[in-house]
């Protein structure tokens, strides 16, 4: 059982480390202007630390972009280059990019939310 926690802790820690990098790689190394307003939400990796999925957005769009997902699966195996020169990992995970829909919905329902025509008695 010990062992499971403690795998845990290590994809959670990996997964931090790999936000902050791909972060800053896109922010300040990709020159692909396809992807050069993503913004990284978070990462996910798997218990064995074979895969990572990055859930990002883009900053001045509201829904997914075709050429920005290639542009990210283009830059893929540079990113893991860096990834790999700054972070002391055995083995270099997939990196699976995907759209978070999950900010636009809740932008969304702010939207409808601040919308509804509620009496100011009832707040």
């Amino acid at each position: 059982m010990a062992h499971s926690k403690r795998g845990y802790k290590r994809s959670t820690r990996v997964a931090q480390q790999l936000h902050e990098v791909i972060a800053m790689l896109l922010l300040s190394d990709v020159d692909d202007p396809r992807v050069q307003k993503v913004q990284v939400i978070s990462v996910e990796v798997s218990p064995d630390l074979t895969n990572a999925k990055i859930f990002y957005v883009m900053l001045d769009q509201r829904e997914a972009d075709p050429k920005t997902q290639a542009g990210l699966e283009r830059i893929e195996g540079y990113l893991k280059h860096e990834i790999g020169k700054q972070l002391d990992l055995r083995y270099m995970p997939h990196l699976t990019f995907i759209y978070d829909e999950s900010v636009e919905r809740g932008r969304h329902m702010d939207e409808l939310l601040s919308n509804l025509d509620i009496p100011e008695e009832d707040v």
